[in-house]
Parts: C-alpha cells; structure tokens; sequence
C-alpha cells in the first residue's frame, strides 16, 4: 500500500470495524439464564443446576465480540446510503456522536476443555480455553483533524496521545470454587493460569499536533511492544517494519508470557425472591519475557506546504499522508531493544439484582457491567425478562443501554434434552436495518447497531438441582417438597419456626411466642387464651375464668377480688368490705350468730342462741363475776376473786388435777392422776417413806431407796455388770430361739445373782435389729425372752419373780445400717425392780 493512502486506510478501518463491533467482552443475557452451566464464567459464585458438566471442545463454551463504544452504521451512512463524508453526507452528526477516544476492539474465546462437578454445597469447575483480544483507539482529535482540516486560525493545538493499537492471544487454565455458606449468601473464586501466545502494543506516552495554515508541529513519543514467535524488525527512522514468521509451527505453542488472573464473586438473597449479586471478573496480568521486541520513538518536527488542508476544502488526504511520513522519515529516531514488559487483561465488575416470581418461573433483573481497558472505564447497563417454567428450558431477553446509547435488544435460549444441555445468546440482536445493494444484490444491513457479540455452548450434564417448590433446597434433600413460594426454609427444606411454636413462620402471626407457651399455641401461632379473659393459657394460672368475669382478671387471669374478701369482684354486692370483714356469698359483712353484731366487729363471733340479749357491744356474753365462764352457763355465778382465774366450765373452782383439792387452794396443782389418792391437805404428793421420792414415783414407797433406783435399794456394780455383759453375751441359733451352749456360763451367773437376791423381780426382755420383717422379729424375740426364763427356772430362780417380753426391733439402741449397730439391737435385757412393787 502507497504512503499517500496510509491515512485514508486508517479512517475506513475505523469506520468498518466502528460500524460492526461493540465493546462487551461477555454476552450479559447469560448472567440470569440459570440452567446454563458455564454461567460462573460471568460471576464465579453462581452454581449449575447440573450437579456435573462436561464441555464438548469448541462447542462447549465458545464467544465473539467485535465492537466499539462510539458508532453505528447509521452514523457512517445516512438513511439515503450516503457516506458521511460523501457529498450529502452528515460529517456534523458523525462527529458529534464520537466519544473522546473510540475504542474499537474484538474478543473471542474459545473452550478446548471444560467441566464441574457438585460437592455437598459447593462446585468445582476447571477450563482450559484459547483468548483473542484486540484494540485500536482512535482520540476524537484526529477525527476532527480528518474531518475539517486546517482550521484558520493558527497554532491550533490537536491531542492524539490515546490513539493505541494492540493485539493478544492467550492461554487461559482455570480452577474455580463456589460455595453456599447458607441459604442467604454464597461465594465464588476462581484462579487462572494465562500462558501468552502472542502481544503487540503501541502506546504513546504523548503525541501532539499543532497545526496552522503554514506550519504543522508534530512532537511525540511512545512505545512499541511485541512478543511473540518469529523476528520484527524496525528501521532506524521507522521507514520500515519487517516480521519474519517462525520456522516451526510448533513455536506458536510454546507461551512467550506467562501471568496469572482472578475471578470474585459473591450473591446474596435478603429475601427469597431477590438476589442480588456482585463479580470481579478476567482481573490478570501476563508478564511477556520471551520473544521480545521493544521499539521506543521519538520525533520532534516542523513542516510547511499543508495549506490544501484546510476548512473549506476538507482533506487532501495524498498532501496530508506524504507530509506526514516525510517528517517521521526526517526527524523519528527509534531503537530496539528486548525488555520483558507487562500487560493486563481488561476487568469488568458485574452488579445484578433479579426478582423471581410466579415460583421462580419468572424474574425481571438489571444488569450493570463496569470494564476497565488500559486507562477507560466502559459502562452498559442491561435489563433482562427471563422465563423458566421449567428446569430444562430457559428463555431471556434482554435491553442493553451502553455509554448512554440505545438501539440493540438481546436474546438468550437454554434447554437440556437427557443428558445434552445446549444454549444460545446474544446481547445485540439489531431492531432496524437498511438495505445496501452489491452488485446487483440487496443485502440487509443493521443500521443502528454498534456491532455483534454471540455465545454458544453444547454441553453434557448429569443430575440435576431440581427444586420443585424453590425454597433453595433440592428436592432430593428436601423433607418438605410443596412448601408455598418465598417461604423461608430450614436446611431440610422445611418452613422455619423461628420461636419453636409448631407453627412456620409465614404463618405465625405472632414470631416471638416464648418457650413457656410451646403446645399453647393456636393455628396462628399466638399463645391460646381459651377462657377469652385476655391472659393467654401459658400464663394463666386461672385457665376457666367465667364469661361474667372477663374484664375483671388479674395478670395471672385470675378473677379480681378488690377488697380481699373472698368473693370476685363480678359476684360482689358489697365490693368496699372493710378488710377484717367475713362475708357471705355475695360479698356482704356476716353476722353467723345472728347477735346483732357484725362478724368482722364481733370477738366472739359464735355465741349461741342462749346467750342472746346477755351480750356485750364487742359481741361477747356477759360474765358478772368474770371468772370466764359467760353468765348464761355459769352454775357458780358469785365465785370468790381468788378462784375466778380458776374455774370450770360450769363457773365452778377447778381442781384440774383431781386430787379433790380445788385448784386455787391447792400447793400442787399438777398433780398426776395416780397420785390422786396420795396427796395431803394442799394437794401436794405423800412420801410414805421419807426418801424424798414421792410414793407415786417409789417403786419401794415403804422401803427408803435413791433416786437412781426409782426410789428402791441401789443394784450393786457388780450386778449391773453381769446384765451389762449378759446383753451381747446370750446368743440364740440363726432365726430361733435356742440357746447357744455358749451363753450357758452368763446365764449360770444370773441363776445366782437372783437366788442370793430373793427380793429382785426380774423382766427379761427380748430384742433384734431391723432385718426381716417387724411381725416375725416381734415373735422372735418374745420366744428367745421365754427360753432365758425357762433357763433360769430350771437353775431354781422363782418362776414367780420373772416375766418375759418380746420387742422386736421397736427399742434400738443403735443404727441398724451398720453391722455393728445390728449387733448390739440383737440383745436380751434384764430389768431388775423388788418385791414391794407391785407390777402387771
């Protein structure tokens, strides 16, 4: 190509790529199309329905987008199919619908290997797919100097620093991880390992062009980078750029860049029926190290002899593009070198919120997709309708605003038919088109449309997420499979019961019921109040108050009773009852014993009939001589003074003891009853003996004795501790009542004790401890008592002065639940008292 069409090569390169690319990078319609499994592709956090998939090569996941930020065709040509800058053209229009700088630019990728399978709650992808980037930037300033020329005046100043042109292919291996932390969040990360193929860049660190009538001033520098296989070579003075290709294939294999790039995302479901979501994706670097060719220029010139070019006349594009390479020719100086250098992939931030309805058969959603390339920012914003009745079939469409421009509608189908899932999408699906005749023929041409982007994916899949009712828990694992839509679930997919009433929460109209009232719940979920009286059950500790009485209930739903007299407000006649008051059944003051006096006024309450009219104000019965007995019961109604505090209840002196001496003269009143016979003049006890033991307590009242004897001679020691031995020392055979030959020695003792001891009588006694039951131990040890007195009997002791009882285990001397208490309770006793004394 001639040098003097350089120029007119590079505006109808940016007017065709303009007029068929878009800046997209990723097809959005995919974003919401939820049974297509390569999805996590736009936001690493979102899960395939499948719970495996495997790519076919090529066909599993392929996408193309060409495009541009600025242009349609219908701004390169009008509605009358004539150029913008052909006569009748609209050059104003064109140029006033140019962004600062045009990017124009083209991706592809294609999948060699891809495939997932689902862990519990989490998924695990890994792809392996080739990447196409390329991009030309074209800064408004140059399309203004192509447009208009020269302007009159002079020094004007154009900026052309922006205007860039690069190109890569890489390699992309990528791991991918999401998980459901739980039914309102889930994560998304996926590595990648970029191996690059090939690079080439041109970035102008600045570059500007003052331009007059009669002198043009270019000055500028930049950078060209390549890597990649094969030989660049560049001219000194840039008059020539050679490339030879590399002499095996194979070279294009082996990566000339290595770098590594990253994928977030996130979603989160506030409610059931809306997620919302949020994805850094294609976030890399690839750090070019083989291969290498850096070309740094730099040219700083004046040239004259442009005047064609000029405002009224347009462009002399032949003048203009030999000016041109005329002065990089002169004063351009250039060397090449082979640093590594760095590039970056182009991320985009993705922010979606949809709002699924009719059983998540249908949902409405935006789409805001933010992308980064070099120094740019590019926004598009796309609103989406998607059906899937069913979890085979999914169908969208899409509205996409991009940069602030709208004309391109987008589509989307996904279906699985057994095991093939397969889908197809586009953002930009043009809405008018024109007709443009070649050679005769006429072909339709999208008109109002910035370019194309298309995505394709054949897949196989096995299993399925179904999840019949939508609650987020598939059917498999779901316990509760017909819970209603935008309910909220538990893990086993059954409606929450936040508070553990029995009742789920979208149906319980009061979500706070405490523990206490678990079981006393109604159907909404509200604490039972079966009594109606305002205190639900759980806390009523009156649960069947009347009818009468509501409105009349304590907190406890208990009838109120105000004045505290036993009868509930509803039912009181007399509801200000003083507090001591005794009422009756309808809450009024009693007087029981019909006295006149009220109860709660009368100290004696009960007087009897007989007692009417002979009654004090305090309603108590008269008593004249008060000795306290009323007057109309007292048979001795003028008692002394001295013996009024002491009188029966005839009014009469008492002699409580009954010794025949009344109480008020009597020195003893105590006296017990069988010393009734036995007291003198002043009712006090006789002691016949002068021993100082009343005969009522002397056991010998006629022979003196001590107090420790119960008034009788004291025993000797030696007595004492022969029956003290003898207590352990008589043992029987096991559960009789046979004398153990043993104990014959003991007993021999006693025989002698009580023949020189003619005045002792003897009670011998039997016990046992607690073993076995009470009846049987009682006639046990009654008959071991008897064999010790038959023993002594035959020893010649007076069967006339022993007797002998059993008792069983009634007289404990010790625990019985050690075995040493046990032992001592199994004891026989003998009780010694004297022939005086007479005994039953």
């Amino acid at each position: 190509m001639k040098r003097n069409n350089i120029l007119k090569s590079m505006l109808a390169l940016c007017i065709v790529l303009s007029s068929h690319t878009v800046m997209a990078q990723q097809v959005s319609t995919l974003y919401f199309m939820e049974n297509v499994p390569v999805r996590n592709t736009l936001n690493p956090a979102f899960q395939p329905l499948s719970n495996f998939y495997l790519g076919f090569p090529v066909a599993g996941f392929s996408q193309f987008n060409i495009g541009n930020n600025s242009l349609t065709v219908r701004d390169v040509v009008n509605e009358n199919g004539k150029m913008f800058l052909s006569p009748g053209g609209n050059k104003d229009k064109f140029f006033n619908v140019l962004r600062p700088t045009t990017l124009i630019g083209g991706e592809s990728q294609i999948n060699l290997l891809g495939f997932g399978f689902r862990t519990g709650r989490a998924y695990w992808n890994f792809s392996i797919s080739e990447r196409f980037e390329s991009q030309l930037a074209v800064p408004k300033d140059f399309m203004k100097l192509l447009l208009y020329g020269t302007p009159l005046i002079d020094n004007n100043l154009y900026n052309l620093k922006n205007m860039e042109l690069g190109g890569t292919a890489y390699t992309e291996v990528g791991l991918g991880y999401a998980k459901k932390i739980n039914d309102k969040w889930s994560y998304g990360v996926k590595f990648k390992a970029l191996l690059g193929t090939a690079n080439v860049s041109l970035k102008n660190d600045n570059l500007d062009l003052v331009a007059g009538m009669d002198q043009w001033i270019i000055k500028g520098k930049g950078t060209i980078n390549a890597s990649m296989p094969g030989v660049l070579t560049v001219g000194n003075k840039l008059e020539s750029i050679d490339y030879a290709s590399p002499l095996h294939n194979s070279d294009w294999i082996k990566p000339s860049g290595m770098g590594a790039g990253i994928d977030l995302g996130a979603t989160f479901k506030p409610v059931p029926s809306v997620t919302l979501s949020a994805a850094l994706v294609d976030l890399g670097m690839i750090s070019w190290t083989k291969n290498m060719n850096n070309v740094a220029y730099n040219v700083d010139y004046k040239f004259d002899g442009v005047g064609t070019v000029n405002a009224a006349g347009g462009v002399d594009f032949n003048q203009l593009s030999d000016s041109v390479f005329k002065a990089f020719k002169e004063s351009a100086t250039s060397s090449q070198t082979g640093k590594k250098y760095t590039t970056y992939t182009s991320p985009k931030l993705n922010i979606g919120a949809e709002y699924a309805f009719l059983n998540n058969a249908m949902s409405v959603a935006l789409l805001s997709r933010t992308m980064k390339r070099n120094s740019a920012f590019y926004e598009e914003l796309t609103a989406s309708v998607n059906a899937r009745p069913v979890s085979w079939f999914n169908l969208s469409a899409s509205y996409s605003v991009m940069n602030g421009r709208t004309s391109n509608i987008g589509a989307g189908l996904g279906f699985r038919l057994g095991f093939i899932s397969t889908f197809v999408a586009a953002d930009y699906v043009p809405l008018y088109y024109d007709g443009w005749t070649v050679s005769g023929v006429k072909f339709p041409i999208p008109n109002q449309t910035k370019g194309i982007n298309l995505a394709v994916g054949v897949n196989f899949v096995f299993g399925n997420r179904k999840d019949a009712d939508k609650d987020g828990v598939v059917d498999r694992k779901d316990k509760c499979p017909e819970t209603p839509l935008k309910v909220k679930v538990d893990r086993k997919g059954c409606p929450l019961d936040t508070d553990g009433d029995g009742v789920p929460d979208y149906l319980d109209q009061c979500p706070d019921t405490p523990a206490a009232a678990y079981g006393k719940v109604d159907l909404n979920g509200c604490p039972l109040d079966s009594d109606k009286d305002g205190v639900p059950d759980y806390l009523d500790k009156c649960p069947d108050t009347p009818t009468k009485s509501i409105g009349f209930v304590d907190k406890d739903g208990c009838s109120l009773d105000t004045d505290g007299d036993g009868v509930f407000d509803y039912l009181d006649k007399c509801p200000n009852t003083p507090t001591k008051a005794t009422v009756d059944s309808l809450g009024c003051p009693l007087d029981t014993d019909s006295d006149g006096v009220l109860d709660y006024l009368d100290k004696c309450p009960d007087t009897p009939k007989a007692a009417r009219g002979m009654i004090d104000e305090a309603g108590c019965p008269f008593d004249k001589d008060s000795d306290g007995v009323a007057d109309y019961l007292d048979k001795c109604p003028n008692t002394r003074m001295e013996a009024r505090s002491s009188v029966d209840k005839n009014g009469c002196p008492l002699d409580s003891d009954g010794d025949g001496v009344p109480n008020y003269l009597d020195k003893c009143p105590s006296t017990p009853a069988e010393v009734r016979v036995m007291v003198d003049n002043n009712g006090c006890p006789l002691d016949t003996d002068g021993d100082g033991i009343f005969d009522y307590l002397d056991n010998c009242p006629k022979v003196p004795g001590v107090i420790a004897n119960h008034g009788c001679p004291e025993i000797k020691k030696e007595v004492k501790r022969l029956f003290q031995k003898a207590l352990q020392g008589i043992q029987f055979q096991t559960g009789a009542s046979t004398i153990k030959a043993g104990s014959f020695p003991i007993l021999n003792q006693i025989a002698q004790v009580l023949n020189a001891n003619p005045t002792y009588l003897i009670e011998i006694q039997g016990h046992t401890d607690n073993v076995g039951k009470p009846a049987s131990n009682m006639i046990l040890s009654d008959k071991r008592a008897a064999a010790v007195r038959d023993y002594l009997i035959k020893k010649g002791v007076d069967d006339g002065r022993m007797t002998s009882h059993g008792y069983g285990d009634t007289k404990p001397v010790a625990e019985n639940t050690t075995s040493a208490g046990k032992a001592k309770n199994r004891r026989v006793e003998f009780v010694v008292t004297f022939e005086e004394t007479s005994f039953e």
